[in-house]
């Protein structure tokens, strides 16, 4: 299970009665801009590695339930959780849970380091039938991201949403942010000591972060690095005395054993990994997740190209 605090819920391991063989490490792409191969193989080696597997917004395919526990993440799309209109559905949400015991929990992905404050486009020709049934799009149309969630606007709506899913589901829900002004975090942890609720893990993503659907002014200009956005944001609910009822999560190109070490000594309890196993499938090198000429077996397949 997805370590958690003491008392929250889902049933989830606390991180301070972690067996000392937990590797406080998980893996995240998306379905979509990666093919069935891809994905496949990211979760068996998350099995094999004993850690997580982050489904990316593109909602939870056959190919993350291959063996390992599987974080659901919701972006502002919903995509495996709309309804026809494009609007979250917490039915169809629940009973897609229901239907694939690895989610282990679920989280609100409010932005991303590598483009905050925008949303994202899967080119037509990557919406094959299976990725269109597995979002829930029409087949070979642009598939768009917004850059906001409908769902909420306020901290107050944003924790109404958590506690709804958490409620219907008994799952930990959490939040990835990239890191900018303040002001959200300091209502965010204001308003938890206030309702006694709110996000069981909160995921840091730093401006270091990459995706090829990434505009290069946003990739290289906008949102904090890794270290100065936790050290900002961290005191604000160790102050609040929230700091230890929250599983900590970070990203940002820290893969490498110096960077992960780094992280976990600042007071992160699971770093997330992308880029590094995106380079073992020589993927990140490609630049660009609009493209469609990347290697055989990474890139969403046409029909009929699978093998038997």
């Amino acid at each position: 299970m997805v370590p958690v605090a003491e008392g929250d819920r889902g049933g989830a391991q606390p991180v301070s009665s972690l067996p000392p063989e937990f590797d406080p490490e998980h893996l995240g792409d998306v379905i979509g801009s990666l093919g069935y191969r891809a994905v496949s193989a990211l979760n068996k080696g998350a099995q094999a590695a004993g850690c997580y597997h982050n489904s990316g917004e593109g909602g939870v395919s056959p190919y993350h339930r291959l063996g390992a526990d599987v974080i659901w993440q919701l972006g502002a799309g919903y995509f495996g959780a709309r309804d026809a209109d494009g609007r979250f559905s917490l039915d169809r949400f629940a009973g897609a849970i229901e239907e694939c015991p690895q989610v282990r929990a679920v989280e609100i992905k409010l932005s991303q380091g590598a483009k905050p404050g925008k949303g994202g486009i899967l080119p037509g020709a990557k919406v094959t039938p299976e990725i269109a049934e597995i979002r829930g799009i029409p087949v070979g149309e642009d598939c768009l991201s917004p850059n906001a969630h409908p769902e909420f606007r306020t901290v107050d709506e944003l924790m109404d949403f958590i506690e709804r899913i958490a409620d219907r589901t008994g799952l930990p829900v959490g939040i990835k942010s990239a890191i900018g002004q303040l002001e959200f975090w300091n209502e965010l942890a204001e308003r938890m000591v206030e309702r006694n609720e709110g996000p069981d893990f909160i995921s840091i993503d730093g401006a270091e972060g990459g995706t090829g659907a990434a505009p290069l002014t946003f990739a290289d200009h906008v949102a904090l690095p890794f270290k100065i956005g936790f050290q900002r944001v961290y005191p604000i609910f160790q102050q609040a005395g929230l700091s230890k009822d929250i599983t900590w999560i970070g990203s940002g190109k820290l893969g490498f054993p110096d960077r992960a070490i780094v992280a976990l000594t600042m007071g992160f309890d699971v770093i997330q990994v992308a880029r590094e196993a995106m380079l073992a499938m020589d993927a990140s090198r490609r630049r660009s997740a609009t493209r469609v000429t990347v290697p055989p077996g990474w890139r969403p397949r046409t029909p009929g190209s699978r093998p038997d």
